[in-house]
């Protein structure tokens, strides 16, 4: 038969014994724990400490500008060639149609002649059909003439005959050869007359043809005229003239820009800034530099959303007067602010942002350490993170560069 086993229970020695164990790993695993803590120590002249302050926040972008005229006008070349001569030197006031420089193009000219040597022609051989016509036109009047003279003559003598005949006083074949003869001359007569008035017509359409294709060929050859006179540049506007160095041989192309006048009527700050802002970047948005120990506040005019090279660029005017000593050319670094300031929690800017990311600073405790702690940061300045979580206002934070203990936990501050 079978026998019940009953199962054995812990003594108490055994218990105690077990919990001896478990309380030894749990110290020994503490205590390790404890002994290998991340502890890097430093002197405090090694680092800087910066304070969590509360302060306006304004999300502000530092950009580089050029001072520029604001009517700037290029001088392009109306055609393309070699410098052949130049008139000028850069830098200098220029009035409208001042020569600049005067290029060579000997096929171009050859071409131009030509074709001016065809159109004269053209239009010569159109005179002359013109005075070909209008001299017709007087042949046919003169022989419309002489016919009405021979006309007016025989009807006198009609008129006579009449008379003679109803008196018999002359033979019957003599009146009707007369009257016959009478007859002839008054169908040439309407005859000629009818072909003269048609073809008044016909070469008054032919005339007016013909002065119209004259005066489009006249209008041709004043464009070669022009496009010749076009090998020399001319100062479009009066103005300083900049930009201007020409070398004699150069070669330009046609439309190529060969200088840049100011016209002198104030002066504009072209910014560049990195197309990641192209969205939000607008028109009317303030921005400032400090120029002479003043602040000088500026306004976006103008944003062209063109990319080159990573950037874009942005027209901006001055608000106030434009300072004296500001000349045409002059580098600046702008301040750009992209929205209004607000109360945010903010720490400085410096060298632990690199090893950091942002994502942790070291905080200092009262006992002369400091401890790694994770934050999160929102926008930024050329000045301030702005805080959003982690650190609150009043706590001290090491601000210098970590590239020496970044994979440390705590810091141990040696004064």
């Amino acid at each position: 038969m079978d026998k019940r086993i009953e199962k054995k229970k812990w003594s108490q020695k055994k218990s105690l014994y077990l919990g001896g164990i478990i309380l030894f790993i749990a110290l020994a695993f503490f205590g390790f724990k404890t002994l290998n803590r991340k502890i890097y120590k430093l002197e405090a002249s090694r680092i800087s400490v910066k304070k969590v302050t509360e302060g306006d926040f304004q999300d502000v972008i530092l950009i580089d500008g050029n001072v520029e005229p604001i009517n700037l006008v290029l001088v392009n070349t109306l055609e393309g060639g070699s410098v052949e001569e130049i008139f000028i030197e850069d830098g200098v006031l220029v009035t409208k149609g001042t020569p600049l420089l005067r290029l060579s193009n000997p096929a171009a000219t050859l071409g131009y002649m030509n074709q001016e040597t065809a159109i004269i022609e053209q239009i010569n051989n159109l005179r002359s059909l013109k005075l070909s016509l209008e001299k017709d036109q007087r042949s046919l009047m003169e022989s419309l003439m002489d016919s009405e003279n021979s006309l007016a003559d025989v009807q006198r003598s009609f008129k006579v005959d009449s008379l003679l005949f109803a008196k018999d006083i002359i033979a019957k074949n003599d009146f009707v050869n007369l009257k016959e003869s009478y007859k002839y001359l008054q169908d040439k007569r309407n005859f000629m007359n009818n072909n003269v008035k048609k073809s008044a017509r016909d070469n008054k359409v032919q005339i007016q043809q013909i002065n119209k294709s004259i005066g489009l060929m006249q209008r041709n050859l004043d464009m070669i005229h022009e496009n010749i006179e076009k090998m020399l540049v001319r100062a479009p506007v009066t103005g300083m003239l900049s930009s201007f160095d020409p070398v004699i041989g150069e070669s330009y192309m046609k439309n190529q820009n060969v200088a840049k006048i100011d016209i002198q009527s104030g002066f504009k700050i072209r910014g560049r800034v990195d197309e990641y802002f192209l969205s939000t970047v607008k028109s009317g948005q303030l921005a400032r530099f400090s120029f002479d120990g003043q602040i000088v506040n500026l306004k976006v005019k103008k944003v062209l959303s063109e990319v080159n090279n990573g950037r874009f660029e942005i027209d901006l005017v001055f608000v106030e007067d434009i300072p004296e000593a500001i000349t045409n050319g002059q580098s600046l670094q702008v301040k750009l602010e992209l929205s209004k300031a607000k109360k945010s929690l903010l720490i400085p800017r410096g060298n632990y942002f690199q090893a950091s990311g942002g994502q942790y600073v070291f905080v200092l405790d009262n006992n002369g350490e400091a401890h790694k702690r994770y934050i999160r940061l929102g926008k930024n300045n050329p000045s301030y993170y702005q805080v959003l979580e982690g650190l609150v206002i009043g706590e001290e934070f090491i601000s210098s560069s970590y590239d020496d203990f970044k994979n440390y936990e705590s810091i141990k501050i040696n004064k």
